[in-house]
């Protein structure tokens, strides 16, 4: 009878931790009780993202045999479910998760999608929907850095505006252009700033993490030839714009690709299939490799409503209420299919969550690997967009930089001075000047600019001794490191190659102007793409010339004996893309070199903004994998 007692006493013990730990669980905290962050999820769209399943579809189909397994989670008995640890915020609707959050006694695809992050997550969850009906992404949701249409399609739209609305003007033509972009940020933000009020015992001391970024869009757009051609290239500046916006360069993004009609059948055209091509083509872009997921919505499509939709659902009433609730460009108001789509994309983030490892936690580490921190290079004649100072300037403002290298040809020095004013506007660094030109020195004077000043050896070396080389190298670049010494600026010697690119050389030349001509701004600029000769000792390479860098330019590299310097075949690669930069940076890591560094684009055929981009996704993936390098070998 003592040992039944103490039985029942330990299993009710047992019992209530179970009982707390389930409790902390749902409340934000760990089985120690620390608290943790709340994960946010934003999903943003049209329609669909609204969603425009009935409730009373669902409850009906979670009752019937067929589809009763499909949705035995949302119910208990028949009384839907009401998440604890899961919340959502939709305009001016807010609460627990539950079925109805789409548009009014409707379902979207927030449902499964909140239900399967409230299973995967112990810390409480907000979803903040932000979507409005029959909206384009070249207009309504336009995002800043793509800038306004030309001026003809401006004008003609002013011209149908005013047909409706004769008092319209042009400026109100233009503030149409990403006003629901301008909208779904407010809304954002004005949650997060209370969300304190949508999740409850909000911890404010822990606060929250933006975890993940679903959009789900493109009816609109694809009614317009115009519309659909600029599709991914608007798709790309807005991943890009909403994660400057909301300050998270790699917030996991899912595309969801409109799949109205499915896979095959009379529904499916070569004007939808063109269509879902654009918008599927921004996951192919170098620098959302990773860290944007698309989606095929198609494969999810409700084959049995369409059935009964396409035999007459007016005729075949009874039919129709029991497996669908709308037209066919909502999905037929599928319970089915929109359940099926948000489960989809909260599988697709979460691979780009744990797989891809897409968190900017183990970059935060090394404070000069941070964007911010970091020296765009090579992008003024390597730019298959040709950009000019403005355009430039903004450019590396929306990508996350602080900091300009000017490389610059013959054409460009009549906006020596224009491209200086550009960074000013912009807030960026003019942090270094390729190769003197005596027109920059009133400028320096006049904009109190204090840029690094890099060359590097021109023309023939002499027969001679390694001695002799040296010397003929110290006169070429004398004058122009006494002039930057003059005006108060370092002098970097760059690393290109040949002779006097090699590291043990370029340091005898940097010693002899310090020592023999007292030119103490003297360093060294180093770059990965020069110093393919120098993997395979880089470890004593990077020792050698450490001491003197003024900066550090990497580069995805390949095998030496597959670089053809004079094509730049495999000289100029992707960070993240080749087989020892690595290492290489591992090495960098593990000197504790905290010195600037430089992201190349140095590629003419392609956009400086997607070169630029791809090196830094690429990094930070890279930076995640050597992040955990022990401090030393066995």
């Amino acid at each position: 009878m003592i040992k039944r007692s103490i039985y029942q006493f330990l299993f009710l013990a047992m019992a209530i931790v179970l009982v707390e730990q389930v409790h902390a669980q749902r409340n934000g905290r760990s089985h120690s009780g620390e608290a943790k962050p709340v994960k946010v999820f934003i999903l943003a769209g049209q329609s669909n993202m609204e969603g425009k399943a009935t409730v009373a579809l669902l409850q009906h189909q979670m009752m019937q045999p067929e589809t009763e397994k499909l949705f035995a989670h949302l119910h208990r008995d028949g009384e839907l479910v009401e998440r604890e640890d899961v919340h959502i915020k939709f305009l001016d609707r807010n609460g627990k998760l539950t079925a109805g959050f789409g548009s009014p006694n409707r379902i979207g695809p927030e449902l499964q999608f909140g239900f399967s992050m409230g299973e995967r997550y112990d810390e409480p969850v907000l979803l903040i929907k932000t979507a409005w009906g029959g909206k384009s992404l070249f207009r309504d949701f336009r995002p800043p850095s793509a800038g306004l249409p030309d001026g003809e399609m401006l004008q003609s739209q002013l011209v149908k505006e005013q047909k409706r609305h004769p008092e319209t003007t042009l400026d109100e033509t233009k503030d149409s252009y990403g006003f629901y972009y301008r909208e779904m940020l407010k809304e954002i933000q004005a949650t997060l700033d209370g969300i304190g009020d949508f999740v409850p015992r909000y911890d404010a001391e822990v606060g929250y993490e933006l975890a993940g970024f679903v959009w789900f869009q493109g009816w609109n757009d694809m009614m317009k030839p115009d519309f659909v051609a600029a599709y991914t290239e608007n798709m790309a500046h807005f991943i890009r714009d909403v994660r400057k916006d909301l300050g998270h360069s790699r917030l996991p993004f899912v595309v969801g690709v409109l799949g109205v009609g499915g896979v095959q059948g009379e529904r499916v055209n070569e004007k939808k299939s063109e269509f879902k091509r654009k918008q599927a083509a921004v996951g192919e872009m170098d620098e959302f490799k990773g860290n944007v997921a698309i989606v095929h919505t198609d494969q999810y499509w409700d084959v049995e409503a369409d059935a009964v939709f396409t035999k007459g659902w007016k005729d075949n009433l009874d039919e129709w209420k029991q497996i669908g609730s709308d037209r066919p460009y909502h999905y037929l108001g599928s319970v089915k299919c929109y359940n099926r789509i948000g489960g989809a994309f909260a599988e697709a983030l979460l691979d780009l969550i744990d797989d891809k490892n897409t968190t900017l936690d183990s970059v935060q580490e090394y404070e000069n690997f941070l964007t911010k921190n970091l020296v765009a290079w090579c992008i003024v004649p390597f730019d298959a967009k040709n950009r000019g100072p403005a355009e430039r300037a903004e450019m590396v403002r929306e990508l996350g930089f602080n900091r300009v290298a000017y490389d610059w040809r013959e054409k460009h020095i009549p906006e020596f001075e224009q491209e200086i004013i550009e960074y000013k506007k912009n807030g960026l660094e003019y942090f270094a000047f390729w190769n003197w030109h005596e027109s920059m020195a009133p400028l320096i004077r006049k904009y109190q600019i204090q840029p690094q000043i890099w060359d590097m050896f021109r023309g023939k070396l002499p027969e001679g001794t390694d001695e002799e080389k040296t010397l003929f190298v110290v006169q070429q670049f004398l004058p122009k490191a006494q002039r930057a010494q003059e005006l108060g600026l370092k002098f970097g010697i760059y690393s290109h190659g040949g002779w006097a690119g090699k590291p043990e050389n370029l340091v005898a030349v940097c010693e002899s102007l310090r020592s023999k001509h007292g030119l103490s701004n003297v360093g060294i600029v180093y770059s990965f793409h020069h110093g393919h000769d120098d993997i395979a000792d880089f470890s004593n390479v990077f020792a050698t010339v450490q001491p003197f860098l003024l900066c550090l330019n990497l580069n995805g590299m390949a095998d030496p004996e597959t670089v053809n310097r004079r094509t730049h075949a495999n000289q100029i690669l992707t960070i993240g893309k080749g087989l020892h930069e690595a290492d290489m940076i591992r090495e960098v890591i593990k000197a504790g070199y905290d010195g600037p560094i430089g992201i190349i684009g140095h590629r003419a055929d392609v956009d400086a903004k997607e070169s630029l981009g791809a090196n830094l996704v690429g990094l930070e993936a890279l930076l995640n994998d050597v992040g955990d390098t022990p401090d030393s070998e066995d």
